[in-house]
């Protein structure tokens, strides 16, 4: 009788401290993972500018359809000339899609509100970079609760 208490009270320890190992492993794989910046596909990303940027400027379904295919062909150009680090090319690549948009936008005012659009998204960029992950926000000013703001940066 005395030997299955003992066998009784290892069990249950051994219950305990499985339980203990389970919760502590699930902690450290929570933490892992939140400083990860969730990933988005250039779709997305571009899905989310085009929103923005018609919450300011009205364009018709057409014009935002058109926006969002220069911007998809601006990130596929970024990719095949590997032009993230270079800053030259990038400014060429903004400057072909720029003058696109302006073509779709067919009016000089809205142009301009839309580099006033993406110096404001360049300016909250560059202070999302340079606050810790858990304070950033996403383009639009909306505070979001995983951080985050856009990865990848980007020319706008």
């Amino acid at each position: 009788m005395f030997r299955h208490r003992r066998y009784f009270k290892s069990s249950n320890m051994k219950r305990k401290l499985l339980f203990i190992l389970l919760i502590v492993s699930g902690f450290f794989v929570c933490k892992a993972q939140e400083g990860k910046p969730k990933e988005v596909s250039p779709e997305e990303r571009v899905r989310g500018i085009v929103d923005h940027i018609s919450k300011k400027i009205p364009m018709t379904k057409g014009q935002k359809d058109s926006v969002s295919n220069a911007y998809l062909q601006f990130i596929d150009d970024v990719q095949k000339y590997n032009a993230q680090d270079n800053p030259k090319v990038i400014e060429l690549l903004v400057k072909s899609r720029d003058d696109k948009v302006k073509k779709i936008l067919r009016d000089d005012k809205k142009f301009d509100q839309y580099l006033l659009i993406l110096a404001e998204m360049k300016k909250q960029m560059d202070e999302n970079r340079n606050q810790p992950m858990h304070q950033q926000r996403p383009p639009g000013g909306q505070k979001s609760p995983t951080g985050g703001g856009m990865p990848g940066g980007g020319g706008f």
